[in-house]
């Protein structure tokens, strides 16, 4: 019921992954940069951005990706307020953003897509349900070594397809990042994508007190619960553009020089 942007990709949902990451670090710094200047020419990169990340009218990103993002930043903003007694207005001003998103989306609602959401009886909803009760059993079934890395597609179709799902043969990831490892990797690799997410988050969050670009700190923590709470239906990781992102994001160093502590400052 609705026109979909999907820019160079071959899915709506594909460039939605795309701008939860770049979206929550472009908001961050429109809204905690140090300068006006910063804040400004960050704060007219959000707009192109935000209007595609809607006009995608991915679920995913809607439902899921962009309140995660939003709390995040959020958070992150009043961790950096109550530190540095700067950026209140900042928050007000996310609360006036989100609120201008869901109006931009209002005249949407009485479309077919958003009617059809809860629904699980048809569409995307019971593909997506079927999907999932399919790859609980692979992961039960191959708990320790899970079926191989890019072998989802054909263990799916081979042996674990419903007959209920079979209009969707050719699905080559569960559609949800904790199924996704479990079953390409068996229970070892699931441990280690919570190590390495809980790390990158971690060590991000932990920075905001001495990183010289505390925005930034912000905003790479907000794209990685974004892209995580996305990826609770739909594929997060397992794409070589999205791949190469959370490289940049457990890994981009935004630590140029530490800010003097307070009582080295006395």
């Amino acid at each position: 019921g609705v026109w979909r942007v999907r820019a160079f990709y071959g899915s709506p949902n594909n460039l939605a992954l795309y701008l939860d990451r770049s979206l929550a670090v472009t908001l961050a710094l429109a809204l905690f940069s140090k300068t006006r200047r910063a804040r400004l020419l960050w704060g007219l990169s959000v707009i192109p951005q935000g209007v595609a990340l809607l006009l995608t009218f991915s679920k995913g990103a809607l439902l899921f990706g962009l309140p995660a993002m939003l709390v995040t930043l959020w958070w992150g903003g009043l961790t950096l307020a109550n530190r540095r007694g700067q950026w209140r207005s900042a928050l007000w001003w996310m609360v006036g953003a989100a609120l201008l998103a869901l109006l931009a989306l209002t005249p949407f609602l009485g479309t077919e897509r958003f009617q059809r959401l809860l629904d699980l009886r048809q569409g995307t909803g019971f593909v997506r349900l079927q999907l999932w009760q399919s790859a609980w059993q692979m992961a039960l079934d191959h708990p320790w070594l899970g079926v191989g890395p890019d072998n989802f597609l054909y263990a799916f179709r081979s042996h674990y397809i419903l007959p209920a799902a079979w209009q969707e043969p050719n699905l080559n990831h569960p559609h949800n990042w904790l199924l996704d490892w479990w079953t390409r990797l068996g229970l070892p690799g699931l441990v280690l994508a919570l190590v390495f997410f809980g790390f990158a988050f971690n060590g991000l969050w932990q920075g905001l007190r001495k990183s010289a670009q505390p925005a930034l700190n912000v905003g790479l923590c907000a794209a990685i619960v974004a892209a995580l709470a996305h990826g609770l239906i739909d594929a997060s990781y397992a794409l070589p553009d999205l791949m190469l992102v959370w490289v940049l994001l457990a890994f981009l160093t935004p630590n140029v020089t530490p800010e003097p502590e307070l009582d080295q400052l006395r």
